[in-house]
């Protein structure tokens, strides 16, 4: 599949395939190269208006805010290091 940031079809076709990874990627494109702006935000708009495509993104933001929960607990957990380091100071 080739993408075409200039073509919001595109952009929706190549973004079902695997929108957890391609809507980050939207995320940086849009900032990074503002000539895709205008494509990748109506693509955006056309994923939200759509009924089947909006369930796939709430499903893709509700899994990455699992994961960015996850990742911010096992930040806070101590390392085993941590625990040793505990341990030898008591």
């Amino acid at each position: 599949m080739q993408l075409k940031l200039t073509d919001p079809d595109s952009i929706i076709a190549w973004w079902q395939v695997f929108p957890e990874r391609h809507d980050s990627f939207l995320t940086y494109k849009i900032n990074a190269s503002p000539e895709f702006a205008p494509a990748i935000s109506e693509a955006r708009r056309r994923i939200a208006a759509d009924p089947v495509l909006a369930g796939l993104l709430r499903q893709v933001e509700q899994r990455t805010r699992q994961h960015e929960a996850q990742q911010a607990a096992f930040r806070e957990t101590p390392s085993a290091n941590e625990f040793l380091h505990r341990e030898l100071a008591a």
